[in-house]
């Protein structure tokens, strides 16, 4: 099985954090998140996928070819404006017609445990429930829990649960079309708003209050017991 992980963010709202090096590579709890990421995942994934882009060669010095048993392989992306989307679509060569795989963005934290439980699901996608609604996406459950309606950054949030960033899905979202948000970026919940419409994908419950946008969210995150 193979692991999708986009890094090629400049990450612009950590300020002086990512001057010189890039937000995977950022420290939380002692660890830079995209190993805390490939740490997280099972023995099902033999590969990962790396999309980089800014100071992508720093990443390339840290993962190598291999990193803690998985292969590790690298796509280029050199237009990092236009947004997560467009990183996970230079991707698609990697994957057979409905090939299941798991996409992670560089900047979450995650489990074993977690991950285990997207497993279990045919799709699956992490939520989590946040306070500060209004920078984010948002997503409406089914009473299965089932994941019916998801929109990104909606200027009247309808509720607090976020669709978080990591995800289990399959190539068909390579069918769905990019569509360009206000900000001019091309998000990968606008796919998934897609995706979701002929595919049962299950929301599997995250940490609380869980997301990192600026230094202060790195040390919330590492004072917290």
């Amino acid at each position: 099985m193979k692991a999708v992980i986009l890094a090629a963010g400049r990450g612009t709202r950590m300020r002086h954090l990512t001057a010189t090096i890039p937000k995977p590579l950022l420290k939380v709890k002692g660890k830079a998140f995209i190993e805390r990421l490939i740490f997280a995942l099972p023995s099902e994934v033999d590969e990962v996928i790396v999309v980089i882009g800014y100071k992508g060669d720093k990443i390339r010095e840290f993962l190598g070819s291999r990193f803690r048993g998985k292969r590790i392989r690298y796509v280029q992306n050199n237009r990092i404006t236009l947004g997560n989307a467009y990183s996970l679509m230079l991707t698609r060569d990697f994957f057979e017609p409905r090939e299941r795989f798991i996409v992670m963005y560089a900047d979450e934290v995650t489990s074993q445990r977690e991950i285990k439980r997207c497993l279990s699901h045919k799709f699956s996608w992490v939520t989590h429930i946040v306070e500060v609604k209004e920078k984010a996406s948002v997503a409406t459950l089914s009473s299965t829990g089932r994941i019916i309606h998801v929109v990104e950054k909606p200027k009247r949030p309808s509720s607090n649960l976020v669709p978080g960033g990591i995800l289990l899905i399959n190539a068909d979202i390579f069918s769905c079309r990019l569509r360009k948000h206000q900000n001019g970026e091309y998000y990968l919940t606008s796919m998934m708003a897609q995706f979701i419409k002929s595919h049962p994908v299950m929301a599997v419950a995250g940490t609380k209050n869980l997301y990192f946008s600026t230094p202060e969210d790195i040390d919330r995150f590492n004072k917290a017991q």
